[in-house]
Formats: C-alpha cells, sequence, structure tokens
C-alpha cells in the first residue's frame, strides 16, 4: 500500500513543476515531468524491492543510479540551438531534478522530495523574474557579402557601439568578385546591436546582411 503512496506522491509533485513548465511553453511540460518523476520512483521501489527479496546478492543503487544516465539522454533532447542561442537548459535541468525528486519519494524522504519540489517551483515561477533583470551577454552572427576583394574592417567600424566581437571568418570568392565575412558578436542590449546593424547597412558595395 505504501508503495501505490509514493506513486501517488512522486505524479503529484512532478505535475506540479510540469504546470509550471507547460505555462512557460516549454516541450517538456505538465505529462512528461510527471512521466519522469512516476518512472524515477517506479524504478527506486524496484530496486529496494528486489534488495529485500535478494539480499547481499543485490546492489540496491544499481537500478537507481541508471536513471541519472538515462535522463541525460531525455534532458539533451530538451535542449535546441539557434545559432549562438541556445534553449531548453532549464527544461532540462528540471527534468534531472524531478527524476531525483522521484527517487528520493521511491526511498521513503517525502520531506526532503516536498521540499525539493518548492525549492524548484520558487527557483522557475520567482527567480526567473530577477534572472531578467540582471545584466546578461547576448550573441549574435553576422554574415555579409561585400562586393571587391578587400576585407572589412568591423572592428573599427563598430568600435563605438560597446560590442565586442569574438570571432571572424572570412571567404574571399575571387570569381564572384565577393568577400563573405562571418563575424560573432557579444553585446549587452538589443540597442547596441541595431546601431551596429545601422553602420553595416551604410557600408559601400554591401550585396547581403544576414542576422543569426
Amino acid at each position: 500500500m505504501e508503495n501505490f503512496l509514493k506513486l501517488i506522491i512522486a505524479a503529484t509533485l512532478g505535475g506540479l513543476i510540469g504546470i509550471e513548465r507547460q505555462m512557460g511553453g516549454q516541450y517538456a511540460g505538465f505529462r512528461t515531468q510527471l512521466l519522469v518523476c512516476l518512472g524515477s520512483c517506479l524504478f527506486t521501489i524496484a530496486s529496494v524491492h528486489v534488495y529485500k527479496t535478494y539480499g547481499v546478492y543485490t546492489d540496491p543503487a544499481r537500478i537507481a543510479a541508471q536513471i541519472v544516465v538515462g535522463i541525460g539522454f531525455l534532458g539533451a533532447g530538451a535542449i535546441l540551438r539557434h545559432g549562438n542561442y541556445i534553449r531548453g537548459l532549464t527544461t532540462a535541468a528540471s527534468l534531472w531534478i524531478v527524476s531525483a525528486i522521484g527517487m528520493a519519494v521511491g526511498f521513503g524522504e517525502y520531506m526532503i522530495a516536498g521540499f525539493t519540489s518548492l525549492l524548484v517551483l520558487v527557483n522557475l515561477a520567482i527567480l526567473k523574474n530577477i534572472e531578467d533583470i540582471l545584466p546578461t551577454n547576448r550573441y549574435a552572427s553576422l554574415l555579409i557579402k561585400i562586393k571587391g576583394t578587400e576585407e572589412l574592417k568591423t572592428k573599427e567600424l563598430l568600435k563605438g557601439c560597446g560590442i565586442k566581437i569574438i570571432g571572424t571568418k572570412l571567404k574571399f570568392m575571387k570569381e564572384q568578385n565577393i568577400v563573405e565575412q562571418e563575424i560573432s558578436l557579444r553585446y549587452k542590449n538589443h540597442d547596441q546591436l541595431t546601431e551596429a546593424i545601422r553602420i553595416i547597412k551604410d557600408v559601400p558595395n554591401l550585396i547581403e546582411l544576414h542576422i543569426s
């Protein structure tokens, strides 16, 4: 009977965290978080049951330890990369901690599991607002094509924008008489990027400007 209670508690705690992720428009939402927590709890219950049944011939931590490895693959699937922008790290981390909560419930550590769930919800729902107002570095890539054979002096051109150029790739297309430059930028706010784009657009012989 206690094992059924553990599964209900795990489903409830995982579901609560999943609701927050669902409201945030994340891929790993209500059902995913609930299933991860429930599955982790069941694996833990099974590992404890096997140990009680076969005693010293088994290791109760072996099955539970594989949960950590398995959840890594699931979390990797929640991470998406768009150019220099990465999305899904927080959701992947939530899947990881939800699996730990399920394991704690499976081992009968209800208070720790409940308190951890509360901390996770505070982090996801409240601390996010603090994170949004903190200064942060942003990244972008510019693909520039210019008619001619001379490299565009981007460091000098963007010197007054407060933008840091962290990487440059050059490609000379002699037959087309075009120079292609891929520039990786680091900036603090959108106004800096807007100003940089405005400056580059005024460059003579500009053929193409692509931002990612």
